[in-house]
């Protein structure tokens, strides 16, 4: 752990580069921090819409207007890049743009004029990106993606390390919805018209679907779609967490989002609250596409990717090893990467979480949980001291906000909501039932009880280490009868301050687990 401690602290410093993603329908700049060959965190994102995709359907040339605006995009990317001191500007071309025939000249001009170099994607190049944005910030290691673009969707089967089948279907949110423009009907109508065709096309074009083991493999969303779907469920259910990332929705949840829309036209469709002008344009073709899915190969659910090809580029380029495998511990990397980023009061985070993992084994004949809380905990131990970013003295009370929104990769909400409340109530007269409560429909009864084991837990091992030394390196736990007796090993170090601090867990740990301790 130590080793690890140093490792972090002796990082190079952050820098910040951008990346310029261009499409037949918007110009998207992302922008960055940025440590070598170890992680990046996006801070801010810019998109300009463009009508490219017309003149390609038109007659295959890129118009001169169309250039011209295009090149006042990036230009104007370019000179924000230059304000900011970006150090690193890359960028690329979707493979839509190889419909065009004048390509290249439209390419070569945009380079020229704004100085970025513009690399064309192969369709293959676009496939792992998704692949690599979704395998790197879900824990979803066998699983089928689907990426519902404009002008096609992808769908990607992959296991671990090694992408089984992908098939690019014709049809995207915007292009079957202008298949359908003139489709004379009602709303709902226009809708069961594109699910049906739509049902044609992927059953016919992904035959190996039928045979995906729907227990083994989990069905990833990618996309505005799966987004306007994800807010538009959120708040039907009023769910707690404004949060798209991870967000998981079975059939009966869709249903309930596609009886809201299928009635409304597209005027309507804009007033809706959280939905993008561009988004009420597809939102109607992307539900058809997606109602296709359900029912052509009966998923289970869909879990929300926030991911993108852009995603996937940033992992690639900034954390190389992820070119040839994928991060073991996302949860891990994503914590270490907020820690470098946010830093918090505490140094000694990855202490307290090797403290936290000895307890929660050595107490299990106690705690009686399962190792799905040792992600919970995970969480808590890395960002117990975060409340302390807005101030000291409420710190554990502005832990459980902090935690709450933070863009914690590799977790379920189940992880997060469980981590903010372990981390919150170290003592147990700060648990607030009240707002627990608000999370019925994340967290179970059986959390409740875990998260008062969890936070004793945590309490502990937070003041075994309270001079942020590291010196107490092991705890060995027997339990005798009504007592717990706790022997800290410390290899000859004086640990009376740890110890002293470790006491103030008594009253709580005797509430919680029914025992005395006693700590040596």
């Amino acid at each position: 752990m130590n080793i690890e401690k140093e490792k972090m602290a002796n990082l190079p410093p952050k820098e910040k580069i951008a990346l310029l993603e261009l499409t037949p329908r918007n110009i998207k700049l992302v922008l960055a921090w940025y440590i070598p060959n170890t992680s990046f965190e996006v801070f801010d994102e810019f998109v300009e819409p463009v009508k490219i995709y017309e003149d390609i359907n038109r007659d295959g040339f890129i118009k001169p207007t169309q250039i011209a605006d295009v090149v006042k995009i990036v230009k104007m990317y370019r000179k924000l890049c230059d304000s900011l001191k970006v150090s690193k500007a890359t960028a690329y071309a979707t493979p839509a743009f190889r419909e065009a025939k004048n390509h290249y000249g439209f390419l070569e001009e945009l380079e020229i004029a704004s100085g970025f170099k513009i690399r064309l994607m192969q369709e293959q190049d676009e496939v792992v990106s998704i692949y690599n944005g979704v395998i790197n910030t879900l824990d979803v290691p066998k699983g089928v993606i689907v990426y519902i673009e404009d002008e096609y969707t992808q769908i990607i089967h992959y296991s671990r390390k090694t992408i089984i089948n992908n098939v690019t279907i014709q049809f995207g949110a915007a292009s079957l919805a202008e298949l359908f423009l003139e489709s004379a009907g009602t709303p709902e109508k226009q809708m069961e018209e594109m699910t049906a065709f739509f049902k044609k096309h992927v059953i016919n074009e992904t035959p190996w679907m039928c045979d995906v083991n729907l227990e083994e493999f989990k069905f990833v969303g990618v996309g505005d779609v799966f987004d306007s779907i994800g807010k538009i469920s959120r708040k039907g259910r009023k769910y707690p967490l404004d949060m798209a990332h991870a967000y998981e929705f079975n059939y009966t949840d869709f249903q309930n989002v596609y009886n809201a829309i299928k009635g409304l036209d597209l005027d309507k469709r804009t007033r809706i609250r959280g939905i993008s002008a561009k988004s009420a344009g597809t939102v109607a073709s992307g539900l058809a596409i997606v109602r296709a899915l359900f029912e052509s190969f009966r998923i289970p659910k869909f879990i929300v990717s926030s991911s993108s090809t852009s995603t996937g580029v940033l992992f690639n380029q900034c954390v190389p090893l992820t070119m040839e495998k994928p991060i073991v511990d996302v949860v891990m990397y994503s914590l270490q990467s907020n820690l470098c980023y946010y830093p918090v009061t505490a140094t000694n985070s990855l202490h307290v979480y090797f403290l936290s993992t000895i307890l929660f084994r050595q107490l299990r004949v106690m705690h009686k949980l399962g190792r799905q809380y040792l992600r919970a905990l995970k969480i808590a131990s890395f960002l117990y001291d975060s409340g302390s970013r807005i101030r000291y003295h409420s710190s554990r009370k502005d832990a459980l906000e902090v935690i709450l929104n933070s863009n914690l990769l590799g977790i379920t909400h189940n992880d997060l909501v469980l981590a903010a409340f372990i981390a919150s109530s170290q003592n147990s007269d700060e648990f607030s039932l009240s707002e627990w409560v608000k999370y019925k429909d994340i967290v179970s009864e059986a959390d409740l009880a875990a998260v008062k084991k969890l936070a004793v837990i945590l309490k502990i091992a937070v003041a075994l280490d309270c001079t942020q030394q590291g010196l107490v390196t092991d705890v060995v736990c027997d339990v005798l009868g009504d007592s717990v007796i706790m022997k800290t090993v410390a290899n000859g170090q004086d640990i009376s301050f740890e110890l002293k601090c470790a006491k103030e867990a008594l009253p709580d740990f005797k509430k919680v687990f029914g025992k005395n301790l006693e700590l040596l």
